[in-house]
This record gives C-alpha cells, sequence and structure tokens, in this order.
C-alpha cells in the first residue's frame, strides 16, 4: 500500500509541480539558445500576466536575439548577458533571475528580503542572450552551421578548430566592442574579423548591437546592467569620475553601486581618468546620462567558458540583483 501511494505522489508531483517550485531553468548542463528559447515559451505560458517577450532582431542563420519583460510598470531596468560567445552562463543566471521572480511574485513569497511587488511599478528587461550563434558555436562546434562556411570560421579562430575560446558572433565582431561610445579611439583590438577583439568597420555594424540600441532608445531604462564574465568585478561609470556631473554620479555611486557591491561580493573597479570605452555600458552612460555597470561573473580564468560548479556561488551572489534595481530605478524616477 505504501508502495502505491508513493507511486502516486511521484505521478502527481510530476504532472502537478508543487506550487513555488521554479524547475524550469536548467543551470546544471550548458545552457543553450534552444534550452533558452524552450524556457522562454514555457515561463511566458506559465505566468502570462508577467512575462511577455519580443524579437530584436533575427540572425542571418535564424536565431532570435529575445527581449523578455518580467512585470507590469512603466518605469524599466534593462539587464543584458552573453554578449560574448564564452560568456553563456550569465544567460542562465537571467534566466534563472526571470523564473525566480516571477514563481516569486504568484506565490507571494520574497527573494530573501526584498518583494516581487515591484514589478507592479517597475518593468526589468532582460535581453539573456545577445550573441546566439556565437554562443552556439562556442558550444556546439562547427557542425552547427553550413559545411560552405567552415573555412571562415577556422581562419577567424587562427587556423584552430577548437572554438571553446570563441567571442565573437558568427561574422567575426566582438560586439561589446561595437558600440559608439570613443569607438574610432579604442586600443588593442584587431584589424580584422576574429574570434576575439575585432571592433568591424563601424560602430553597430552588427544586427545584434544594433538591435539591442534601438531597443534601448524604445524602452528608455532608469539604469542598464551588461553582465559578463569573468573575475568577480564590477565596472561602474564612463568618462565621469570628477567631471561636471561630480553630484549626480556621487549620488548613484553610492546608492547603487556600492549597494551592488555590498549585494554580490564583487569589488568595484573605479573609473580612470581615460577608459577604453566601445561597450554597451559606455555608450549607455555617455547617451542617457544614467547609471549603467558591467558585472563580471566568476573566478578569473582565460579563454574559455565558466564551469557550470560555480553557478551556485554566482545565483547566491547576484539572485537579488534586478529586484534590487528595479527598486532603485523607482526611486530615481520619482525623486525627478
Amino acid at each position: 500500500m505504501l508502495k502505491i501511494f508513493n507511486l502516486l505522489f511521484i505521478i502527481w508531483i510530476f504532472f502537478f509541480p508543487l506550487k513555488g517550485h521554479a524547475c524550469i531553468v536548467d543551470t546544471e548542463k550548458i545552457y543553450t539558445y534552444d534550452a533558452l528559447t524552450e524556457d522562454l515559451m514555457e515561463l511566458s505560458k506559465m505566468y502570462p500576466d508577467l512575462i511577455t517577450y519580443q524579437t530584436l532582431t533575427t540572425t542571418p542563420f535564424g536565431r532570435n536575439v529575445w527581449a523578455i519583460k518580467v512585470g507590469n510598470g512603466e518605469t524599466t531596468i534593462l539587464i543584458n548577458g552573453a554578449h560574448h560567445a564564452r560568456e553563456w552562463l550569465t544567460s542562465a543566471l537571467l534566466m534563472k533571475m526571470i523564473e525566480t521572480y516571477a514563481d516569486a511574485y504568484q506565490n507571494g513569497h520574497t527573494v530573501e528580503d526584498l518583494h516581487p511587488s515591484i514589478l507592479d511599478k517597475v518593468s526589468i528587461w532582460f535581453v539573456p542572450m545577445v550573441n546566439p550563434d556565437g554562443v552556439t558555436l562556442q558550444q556546439t562546434g562547427l557542425n552547427a552551421y553550413p559545411i560552405g562556411f567552415h573555412p571562415f570560421l577556422i581562419e577567424m579562430n587562427e587556423g584552430s578548430w577548437n572554438f571553446e575560446r570563441w567571442k565573437a558572433n558568427l561574422f567575426g565582431m566582438d560586439l561589446n566592442r561595437q558600440y559608439p561610445a570613443n569607438w574610432s579611439h579604442l586600443k588593442g583590438v584587431n584589424r580584422k574579423p576574429s574570434y576575439q577583439f575585432y571592433k568591424g568597420t563601424q560602430p553597430l555594424e552588427a544586427d545584434e548591437a544594433r538591435a539591442l540600441v534601438d531597443f534601448t532608445y524604445q524602452i528608455k531604462p532608469e539604469i542598464a546592467v551588461s553582465y559578463h564574465s569573468s573575475g568577480n568585478m564590477i565596472f561602474w561609470g564612463y568618462h565621469q569620475w570628477g567631471l561636471t556631473h561630480t553630484t549626480k554620479f556621487t549620488r548613484d555611486y553610492y546608492a547603487i553601486a556600492e549597494k551592488v557591491s555590498e549585494l554580490t561580493k564583487y569589488p568595484i573597479d573605479e573609473p580612470e581618468s581615460y577608459q577604453q570605452g566601445g561597450g554597451y555600458t559606455d555608450w549607455f552612460i555617455e547617451e542617457f546620462s544614467k547609471p549603467a555597470f558591467t558585472v563580471e561573473i566568476g573566478q578569473l580564468i582565460e579563454d574559455r567558458s565558466l564551469p557550470l560548479e560555480e553557478f551556485l556561488d554566482i545565483w547566491v551572489k547576484n539572485k537579488k540583483m534586478g529586484l534590487f534595481l528595479a527598486e532603485r530605478a523607482l526611486k530615481r524616477k520619482n525623486e525627478k
């Protein structure tokens, strides 16, 4: 009798998961574009009143750059990940945030000390995988693409058939060197398409970067964040330290950057007198004069993706980020 009861209980849990139990996003295996797309469709069905999505652009190889909104507020923030192909663990992190916040909102839970009711006033827009083609190449290699394209990819990869170190999009452009801020004067960049560091022939040449810029103009977020890996570091500000916006910048520094550092335990890399530029957050700060920062997750490693074993520690440090920034964004908006 007990065995029958246990079997029935297992069947019930399988078909009718317990409320409050988030179980869609699997962070224990390589997180692919296909997994992200499947998870997005499932989550949007599970939380139709909270999660909506749209396509920012579709790559020539048929992959969508998804933008996912969590919340129904007019005030917005924007968080993106995986500009660089080998940094796909940021995509898993952002999708886990989406699932966790939606689950907490629907079931009246808090995420530690933060209540998801803020999502009634602030919408969090996520672009979890800016570079889906590059991610797919890095994870699966040449077989994901037409054979006629292989010689070009191998050439950009310096003759190697191992794409574990790949950062660029599929046309060899480093997407986080594609934004207009100081683009003409970037240093340390490649002069031709490559697995990393090629800035292109002009800003926003890459469809992925241009689509993200157009979308940013559309939603006008109060705060923007780019997740990268690795180094356990926060890069804050761009050409602002000591300039005419000192009072405003200092306020944002202590109200947001310093608090994010306390939240994540990541140190802040303070702006230098000269900064490289070319990145999404550099452009956002320059264009909108609003707070933006880059978060480098995970222990510093070179030329490869972070190991999956690091995810739990990364999640513990970052899981409140979206809700915290939503609260700060609403405060900033109200202060205006």
